[in-house]
């Protein structure tokens, strides 16, 4: 049997993989794997091919057709009829800690709930994926995770919970994780490989609609020992922001930003739809008690603040499809390095930002591939 493929990850933010109960006392072998897949679906659709969308439904393998019966992200992460390839084992990580209540200073509500987010950045942990059949993990395959896990690392997050802040990593060893074949040759193999050919989901992640943005704040408004305290939030005191913290819990101030972007109608010129349902939409919703309607996740992702070498930066990024005016107009705010630092900075109590934007499309993405 080949060799197990060996990473080692150090979390920047807190990271959840929390289970039914809704406890993060270790790190979960089923949530790493979920997420993986999901990035990887995106990666897959991103470069025009096809990935089932699990929570829909995945593929059903049938022997006759074989491979050419499932998708691409199920020939690696399994489904029906057809074992993953790998076994993932965690070892390291420890807790996310506590969950802590987290408060906007002035809600402008009565009701407002809150956030609930882990206590502790988790020690460094190593992901060991054992091949399950001795054709598994092969070169190409190995290509696969560690172009997934490239993107997720620069880009993305990893785990649950990652639209509020969690899950931000950084590859400190990238071990037995093979280089592979380049990305040119690796996406050849991807596109020649039999496999199912639908129609991609239309809510389902695809990098085509990925974008979004860097956050880096000002060095001089940092300097203080306790410049954290301008963020609008109630309940930091309760994390360890001593003299020399890792990361700010931060993701609360700015997603209610950006809520109330999205309740602004001079944002969306001649749109006459509703803006509650799109703000639903794009940013999640859970129903209250007595509220009618399914719960949705959000498009928007968020993370919390993270120190990155001497600077202080995080990460705003999403899903969003070139639909309707207020699709637009998202993208356009992601797009526009000023138009978001300026958002940014009234979230942050007034802490000075810059914005990078991300490169968008399929090109940038085979780019960023060919970086690994």
């Amino acid at each position: 049997m080949p060799e197990p493929m060996v990473v080692t990850l150090r979390p920047l933010t807190p990271l959840w993989t929390g289970d039914a109960d809704q406890r993060g006392n270790q790190i979960r072998e089923t949530g790493i794997l979920g997420s993986l897949r999901w990035w990887y679906e995106a990666l897959v659709r991103g470069l025009g091919l096809y990935a089932c969308d699990p929570s829909s439904g995945s593929c059903v393998y049938d022997e006759k057709r074989k491979l050419a019966s499932i998708c691409l992200a199920c020939q690696l992460f399994g489904c029906t009829g057809y074992s993953r390839r790998f076994r993932l084992a965690v070892a390291g990580g420890g807790s996310a800690g506590q969950l802590t209540e987290v408060k906007l200073q002035n809600p402008g509500t009565s009701n407002h709930r809150g956030w609930r987010i882990p206590r502790n950045v988790c020690a460094p942990l190593t992901l060991a994926l054992h091949p399950l059949r001795p054709d598994a993990l092969d070169d190409f395959e190995h290509a696969a995770i560690r172009y997934t896990l490239h993107l997720v690392e620069r880009y993305g997050a990893l785990g649950a919970k990652t639209s509020h802040g969690q899950g931000v990593v950084s590859i400190s060893d990238w071990g037995t994780a093979q280089a592979g074949p380049g990305a040119d040759a690796w996406i050849g193999t991807l596109e020649a490989r039999p496999a199912k050919r639908e129609t991609n989901p239309q809510l389902a992640p695809n990098l085509s609609d990925f974008i979004g943005a860097t956050i880096a704040l000002d060095s001089a408004a940092t300097s203080s020992a306790d410049w954290w305290k301008a963020i609008p939030l109630t309940g930091l005191e309760g994390f360890s922001l001593g003299s020399n913290p890792t990361w700010v819990p931060s993701a609360p101030a700015i997603r209610a930003q950006l809520r109330g972007w999205l309740r602004n109608s001079a944002n969306f010129q001649n749109f006459n739809g509703n803006l509650q349902d799109e703000r639903h939409r794009l940013m999640g919703y859970v129903p209250q008690r007595g509220e009618k309607g399914d719960p949705k996740g959000s498009d928007i992702f968020v993370t919390h603040l993270y120190k990155a070498g001497e600077r202080w930066v995080m990460r705003v990024f999403g899903f969003i499809p070139r639909g309707n005016t207020v699709d637009h107009a998202v993208r356009n705010l992601l797009h526009d390095g000023q138009k978001l630092a300026k958002e940014i900075q009234a979230a942050l109590g007034g802490i000075q930002v810059e914005a990078v934007p991300y490169p968008e499309g399929t090109n940038s993405i085979v780019a960023a591939l060919k970086e690994v």
